[in-house]
C-alpha cells in the first residue's frame, strides 16, 4: 500500500480510500471472546484477532462496513478503539454484523469498511452507550441501505 492511502486508512478516511482504490479497505481474521458487555446491551459483536498484527488500522471510530462471513455479506457497524467507557486499554475490533445471530467464535470474518460515523468517545454509563449505539445502528442502516451494491 502506498503512503497516500496508507494515511488514509490511519485517518480513518475508509470512504477516500474506497473512492481512489474502488474498493473498500480490508481486515481479515478469526472471531475471538470479548468481554461480552456488547451482548449485554443489544449489540453482540464479533470481535477480530487480526491476520496480521503489522496491519495498518484505520483509526479508532465507528465505521458502517459490510462483513463476510462463509462466503455471505451481512451488513454491521464497527467499533475499533480502546472502549473508553470500560476503563480498557487495548485496541480491538470489532464488528456488530445486522440481522445475525450465530455463534462463530473461532471462525474467519473479512471486514470491508465503507465510512467512518464518529470518533470513539467516552460516556459516563452503559445507559448512555446504550443511547448511543441505538443511534448508530439507526444511522448506519440508513447509509447501508442507501449503498448501491454490485
Amino acid at each position: 500500500m502506498d503512503g497516500k492511502l496508507k494515511q488514509l486508512i490511519e485517518n480513518g478516511d475508509v470512504f477516500s480510500y474506497l473512492e481512489q482504490t474502488g474498493e473498500a479497505f480490508t481486515l481479515g481474521g478469526i472471531v475471538v471472546e470479548g468481554n461480552k458487555v456488547g451482548r449485554t446491551l443489544g449489540y453482540p459483536t464479533a470481535n477480530l484477532k487480526s491476520d496480521d498484527i503489522s496491519t495498518v488500522l484505520p483509526a479508532q471510530g465507528v465505521y458502517i462496513a459490510r462483513v463476510k462471513h462463509n462466503g455471505s455479506w451481512y451488513h454491521a457497524m464497527v467499533n475499533i478503539g480502546i472502549r473508553p467507557t470500560l476503563d480498557m486499554d487495548h485496541v480491538t475490533i470489532e464488528a456488530h454484523l445486522f440481522a445475525f445471530n450465530k455463534d462463530i467464535y473461532g471462525e474467519e470474518i473479512q471486514i470491508a469498511f465503507l465510512d467512518r460515523i464518529r470518533d470513539e468517545m467516552r460516556f459516563n454509563s452503559l445507559a448512555e452507550l446504550k443511547v448511543q449505539l441505538d443511534r448508530d445502528a439507526r444511522l448506519s442502516k440508513r447509509l447501508l441501505q442507501q449503498i448501491k451494491w454490485s
